[in-house]
């Protein structure tokens, strides 16, 4: 009971303590509460911190004379409250507001129409190259067909190397292919 009727006046006290120090600066809260959407949270966290500063200074107090008191500072913290709230500005998500929307689909098509144009440049360049690969294997290979006819003509097939060769060729389907994979090895060997 006695700490019940301590609990109580701390209460009592803190009420009164808040409204000392909140009684000049009434008018610059309202303001800075229409401002500032946070600051019944502010308000809440102020009195809770000065709630928990006088519970650890309890001092034991007579609760039925300041009842009626306590009843009206609570109404009144409570109406203020209130009204910062209803005062404060509703945060609504504006995702719902139709320009918004009309601004993000048209942000979209444009990142989109964007990704599609990048997508084909490189897809386009990516062929371009294939083809220059491939034309240049071709004429590499055509380059190396003429070498290889003309390696052939020239070639001894009584010397070591015209010996070597025809036994190399038996494993080729003709001597021409033969004669390009061989001289394809001596290009590359630096």
């Amino acid at each position: 009971m006695i700490n019940k009727l301590q609990g109580e006046s701390n209460i009592d006290d803190l009420i009164n303590q808040i409204k000392h120090q909140h009684g000049d600066e009434k008018k610059e809260t309202v303001n800075q509460s229409n401002n500032n959407a946070n600051s019944s949270d502010n308000l809440l966290q102020q009195f809770k911190s000065n709630f928990q500063q006088q519970k650890g200074k309890s001092q034991p107090h007579n609760l039925t004379q300041k009842k009626p008191e306590v009843n009206e500072n609570l109404q009144q913290f409570k109406s203020k409250f209130q009204q910062q709230k209803q005062k404060s500005p509703q945060h609504k998500l504006t995702r719902n507001k139709p320009e918004v929307n009309e601004n993000l689909h048209q942000f979209k098509q444009k990142f989109q129409q964007k990704q599609e144009a990048e997508r084909e440049k490189f897809t386009h360049q990516n062929q371009e190259e294939i083809r220059y690969t491939e034309q240049r294997k071709q004429q590499q290979q055509k380059l190396l067909t003429r070498q290889a006819k003309k390696w052939l003509e020239n070639l001894d097939e009584y010397s070591d190397e015209g010996l070597w060769f025809e036994s190399f060729s038996h494993n080729y389907p003709s001597r021409l292919e033969a004669a390009i994979e061989y001289l394809a090895v001596l290009n590359a060997s630096p």
